[in-house]
């Protein structure tokens, strides 16, 4: 007699196989196909997740590159002024790749680190929206509005 699973069946001395021993190979195909089933059932939710991760983790370091201003003035002893509307990439270090700065108010820095209040947008590059303000004295950055 030829085994019919996956493990061979052990036998009987007169020849027949032992009851409840290994699987099948239709019972390993249906396993499989409902793992199959459950992953495909399960994925796209999972990687809209992850990229809502990604999004938000890249969404705070542009506000990190927009509070850290202060920092970099302070340490360079220098005063920075933003003009309004689009930032260039290099006057903000730690920008996310594909990720611009717009402001709708001119942004001050004193060389002691101090800000005064401005607000303005970010566009990720996938046409993503937030706006922003900036708070003075310390260049707080926080969220406003919700993101498109």
């Amino acid at each position: 007699m030829t085994p019919t699973s996956a493990t061979c069946r052990a036998s009987k001395p007169d020849g027949s196989p032992l009851p409840g021993r290994g699987f099948t190979l239709l019972e390993l195909v249906v396993v499989l196909a409902l793992l199959a089933l459950a992953t495909a059932l399960v994925a796209p939710s999972g990687f809209r997740m992850i990229a809502s991760w990604r999004r938000a983790t890249e969404v705070d370091a542009t506000l990190q590159a927009v509070a850290a201003l202060g920092t970099a003035a302070a340490q360079d002893g220098r005063a920075r002024t933003l003009e309004a509307g689009p930032v260039a990439a290099d006057a903000l270090p730690g920008l996310p790749e594909g990720w611009q700065v717009e402001l709708d108010a001119p942004l001050a820095v004193q060389a002691n680190g101090a800000c005064g209040d401005s607000r303005g947008r970010m566009r990720g590059p996938d046409s993503y929206e937030q706006p922003f303000t900036v708070s003075a004295p310390f260049c707080r950055t926080q969220r406003t509005g919700a993101g498109q």
